[in-house]
């Protein structure tokens, strides 16, 4: 009873900052009983507590290691039939409001470097971790609106490791650099608290002897993070929030990341952009993109103003492969996670 008390204020807290954006239904009655599942799941299966101190997790992080991080990115395999995610039509709006009709973007599926516009520029970065105790990994991430002010988004593959040998584990050393430049951090060094993945990802997502996708898991690979304060502040006040839409109708998409792999280096932001995006059958959509392994996690942003540099996440890069990439869509499955994470229960 108490854990359902907890779960009904943490709804009418994100009432306040959520809304359907224009063209997007409002969310209706569920087939599914969002509390009944939340209750039915322990948050032990869901996430992971952090015990290391901030000054441990920067020191472990030298810029030698830095510079010496993997990309973490699987590729495309077996596609597993998945019903589409039941869809909510709920909205978190940008820290900076609402974002109206805007127009289409064009396709460029180059990689091109992104000047950091607007919130992007706060809000995207790169995301540092490691894998029971292996080498450095990097991926990227982004800084998303929330009530508790502390939430980042990113692919559930980049903070549970999928490859690991007793069968998956979660990330250590979890450290957030938005606006990483040449391995400077212009906006702070932020560690995690605690993180986030669908029990779906971490039971179903596996990969073959040659790193291709295996599994409906990677139908929900998306992760939050929880933040710890950095100079007496959270994240999303220090720094802003992207907004978040559940399922909405993707108008274009603009892809960020950190590409890591050749013919990049990581040591800039790069971006896709495409008018539309493809549905597949295992509830992933792909746009064409050329960018490589290191930009997992990175943002996917529908009905995108250019000129702010904000926008809707709908979706984070999974897998990249053949010019095209590709990321879970975010439904009810993501929308319990984040609840779950935005109340760190």
């Amino acid at each position: 009873m108490r854990h359902l008390r907890t779960t009904i204020v943490l709804i009418v807290a994100l009432s306040a900052c959520t809304s359907a954006l224009p063209g997007t239904p409002k969310a209706g009655p569920s087939t599914r009983n969002i509390e009944e599942e939340l209750s039915d799941t322990k948050p032990s299966d869901l996430r992971k507590v952090f015990t290391s101190s901030p000054q441990q997790v920067n020191d472990y992080w030298s810029p030698e290691r830095m510079r010496n991080a993997k990309p973490h990115q699987p590729q495309p395999g077996q596609n597993t039939d998945v019903p589409k995610d039941e869809p909510t039509g709920v909205v978190i709006h940008p820290t900076s409001g609402p974002v109206g009709a805007t127009s289409p973007l064009p396709r460029d599926d180059d990689g091109s470097v992104w000047s950091r516009a607007g919130l992007t520029a706060t809000t995207a970065g790169r995301l540092y971790m490691t894998h029971q105790g292996r080498s450095g990994y990097v991926c990227s991430a982004s800084v998303v609106n929330s009530t508790s002010g502390v939430l980042v988004a990113t692919a559930a593959h980049c903070i549970w490791d999928y490859s690991g040998t007793k069968g998956g584990d979660w990330a250590d050393n979890v450290m957030f650099i938005p606006g990483d430049t040449n391995g400077q951090a212009p906006h702070g060094r932020w560690t995690a608290e605690m993180m986030y993945a669908p029990v779906q990802f971490q039971q179903k997502a596996k990969i073959n002897e040659r790193g291709g996708t295996i599994g409906e898991g990677w139908s929900y690979d998306i992760s939050f993070l929880r933040m710890r304060p950095l100079g007496g502040k959270n994240i999303r006040d220090a720094l802003g929030g992207q907004g978040i839409a559940f399922d909405a109708t993707a108008e274009s998409i603009r892809s960020l990341g950190y590409p890591t792999a050749a013919p990049f280096d990581g040591t800039t932001m790069r971006t896709c952009s495409s008018p539309t995006w493809t549905a597949n059958r295992n509830n992933t959509i792909t746009i064409p993109c050329g960018m490589t392994p290191g930009c997992s996690g990175g943002p996917w942003y529908t009905r995108f103003d250019d000129a702010r540099g904000v926008g809707y996440l709908v979706s984070t890069n999974s897998t990249v492969g053949s010019n095209q990439l590709s990321g879970a869509l975010m439904g009810k499955v993501a929308l319990d996670l984040y609840k779950r994470a935005d109340s760190g229960t």
